[in-house]
């Protein structure tokens, strides 16, 4: 891939999260929902929904801005709500009755600040930005308050909740938030450590970031190298295995980072994978001109659903209610 472009599409996807409640209910995958939500002029969408594991997709982008933008980890749920951060207009919930978004209070230095990780952490909503920290709101959006105090670094790029406890990685390192004290400790790296990713599972945390894979026993944070000499631009559990995304190629471990092979085959080459999840007994997966899922006997993966744009870049991935739900960092629009 050109090098100048891949780093302005880095630069540009920064953003995240949650909003409402229900499955997704099955009128939403009939013929006749398309022509009721038809897409804003030559939108072809930017989020889309598949309510039976990743077969078939539905535009759900009704209700958005045409010219939206969805940073990385810009999708959250929480048990009532799905939400979305749209850059340049703040915070939105989907309405599963009506099949659209709707727009939430946002203060206006959340947009200044160019929203990027969201999250829900005991019945509030977390906001990451690119320059001005954490911002949180505990009455769906009406007021917001800054907590970044504790962090060194202002750039936020993911946010994870594990055993009760919220983490943020930055672009100086994981930080655990002190709920009481209403402020951020340090929990590992560096100043120059972008930490883009945090996953847990099998007892161990992991945060893949510009100088690794790290990990550490949850119970007794004794951090490590696990795999070294690799950038990651993400990082997941599922059942035992780890899901690296360095920069050119997806690798796996089953012995918690110890060994690492390479899982890219039937996915471009050279090309990284945004993220890796697991519905309903499947692994999919997100890269740069689709979906894919990985087939059970060979490993390898496939290109797959029905109803998606072609060679479009799907940035984020969330399991929702039984349903799945991807984004693009903006609306693919018809030639």
């Amino acid at each position: 891939m050109n090098l100048p472009v891949l780093i302005t599409l880095i630069s540009f996807l920064y953003v995240a999260l949650p909003a409402h409640t229900q499955v997704l209910p099955a009128s939403f995958l009939s013929p006749t929902n398309t022509a009721e939500h038809p897409p804003l002029n030559n939108m072809v969408g930017i989020i889309f929904m598949s309510a039976d594991n990743g077969a078939t997709w539905k535009n759900a982008s009704a209700g958005l801005p045409d010219d939206a933008q969805i940073g990385l980890g810009a999708i959250a749920t929480s048990e009532r709500t799905l939400a979305v951060m749209v850059k340049q207009y703040g915070l939105y919930h989907f309405d599963f009755t009506h099949h659209r978004w709707n727009s939430m209070p946002t203060s206006p230095d959340i947009i200044k600040a160019n929203p990027a990780a969201m999250v829900f952490y005991r019945n509030s909503v977390y906001v990451g930005t690119q320059s001005a920290g954490v911002f949180f709101s505990a009455d769906q959006g009406k007021h917001w308050k800054n907590i970044s105090t504790g962090l060194t670094n202002n750039t936020i790029r993911r946010f994870l909740e594990i055993n009760g406890q919220l983490y943020v990685g930055t672009n100086a390192g994981l930080f655990s938030y002190d709920e009481v004290n209403k402020q951020w400790h340090p929990e590992y790296g560096n100043n120059t450590m972008q930490v883009n990713g945090i996953a847990s599972g099998n007892g161990y945390i992991y945060i893949g970031t510009s100088q690794g894979v790290f990990s550490t026993a949850i119970t007794k944070k004794n951090w490590k190298p696990v795999l070294t000499e690799r950038s990651l631009h993400n990082i997941s559990v599922i059942g035992n295995t780890v899901y690296a995304m360095t920069y050119n190629e997806l690798f796996s471990s089953t012995d918690d980072g110890t060994t690492w092979k390479s899982m890219q085959k039937g996915m471009p080459q050279d090309f990284y994978t945004f993220n890796v999840i697991a519905s309903q007994g499947e692994i999919f997966a997100g890269q740069w001109d689709g979906i894919y899922r990985r087939d059970r006997e060979s490993q390898e993966w496939t290109n797959y659903g029905a109803g998606l744009p072609e060679k479009f870049a799907f940035t984020n991935m969330k399991v929702y209610k039984g349903m799945i739900i991807i984004s693009g960092s903006e609306g693919k629009r018809l030639n």
